[in-house]
């Protein structure tokens, strides 16, 4: 009979502590230690609305424009500089009004067009200094744009930026929480293997939230992907489930979450309806009217406003 995944990985882990041994999990587990409050938002203003446009998301690729009157923004730039004009063409944004780019961390998947982008269009980049190092753009960010930390926020082309460590198996991956001239709030994990406190303490009283849903837990235990990677997958410092996602829903519905965009779907591990469905019924059980927007691999989600 097959057992569920975390089974598996729980007698693993007990066959080689037995052995004298310890997981490579157990080393790599984040020290989560309880976050300091966040400081309550600022109160919305009138203005343009904040316009979000995700240009493509997965393992193939991910990058997200924002927009916010004369404010724009690229987080990570995961396709070529090609195809990222491409995309932005095809949604009407033009590339040469951005402000700068942020990185989340240096995975191919995030950052693949981020040198040649910047440098063909004279953009500061800003990451963390281990993003940064890993992605070779350390000298491009001393010339324009600059290191990044964690519980610092910085304004940013326009925008506050308020980056916050993740667990994944990158140098030094954050989520953010980005906020527009008009209070507007969008949160954004791309790549976070479990809920933490402080991800989930900082994850809170958004308009939109941009949320990792990777993979469907029986989908990937049944899948074609080799024990090795199963377990990266699905370990602390892997990707957020379907169902990992909507439990910790409950604790960031807020009354002005108006959105949750489902990001990095895997299209080996995971079906748009499942994760559409997981995150729809989480809502419905808290009463929350937001709206649930799936993102795609090979074309842009059309722009999505908050007003």
């Amino acid at each position: 009979m097959a057992l569920p995944l975390e089974n598996l990985f729980s007698r693993r882990r007990r066959a080689l502590e037995s052995a004298g041994q310890q997981s490579l999990l157990d080393f790599l587990a984040p020290i989560d230690p309880e976050p300091e409050p966040a400081p309550p938002p600022a109160p919305r203003r009138a203005g343009p609305p904040l316009r979000v446009g995700v240009l493509g998301s997965g393992s193939g690729g991910n990058a997200v424009v924002l927009e916010s009157g004369p404010h724009r923004l690229l987080i990570d730039a995961g396709f070529s500089c090609k195809e990222i004009v491409k995309r932005m063409q095809e949604i009407g944004f033009d590339a040469k009004t951005l402000g700068g780019i942020v990185l989340t961390h240096e995975h191919q998947d995030h950052c693949k067009g981020a040198r040649r982008f910047l440098n063909r269009f004279k953009l500061p980049v800003y990451g963390t200094p281990g993003t940064l190092a890993g992605a070779g753009l350390r000298t491009e960010a001393a010339k324009a744009g600059g290191e990044i930390r964690s519980g610092a926020p910085r304004e940013i082309a326009g925008f506050v930026v308020e980056p916050f460590l993740i667990p994944h198996d990158a140098s030094e991956p954050v989520g953010f929480v980005i906020e527009d001239p008009c209070g507007r709030r969008i949160g954004l994990v791309a790549d976070i293997g479990c809920r933490t406190s402080l991800a989930w303490g900082r994850l809170r009283d958004l308009d939109l939230l941009i949320l990792e849903t990777n993979h469907d837990l029986d989908m990937l235990r049944n899948g074609p992907y080799p024990w090795t990677l199963k377990q990266r997958v699905a370990g602390r410092h892997g990707h957020l489930s379907n169902r990992e996602a909507a439990e910790g829903l409950p604790e960031l519905v807020g009354d002005r979450l108006r959105r949750v965009v489902l990001y990095h779907l895997s299209r080996t591990n995971n079906l748009p309806a499942l994760a559409a469905a997981a995150i729809g019924e989480a809502l419905d059980r808290e009463g929350c009217p937001a709206q649930v927007t799936v993102t795609e691999q090979d074309r842009p989600t059309p722009w999505l406003e908050v007003t």
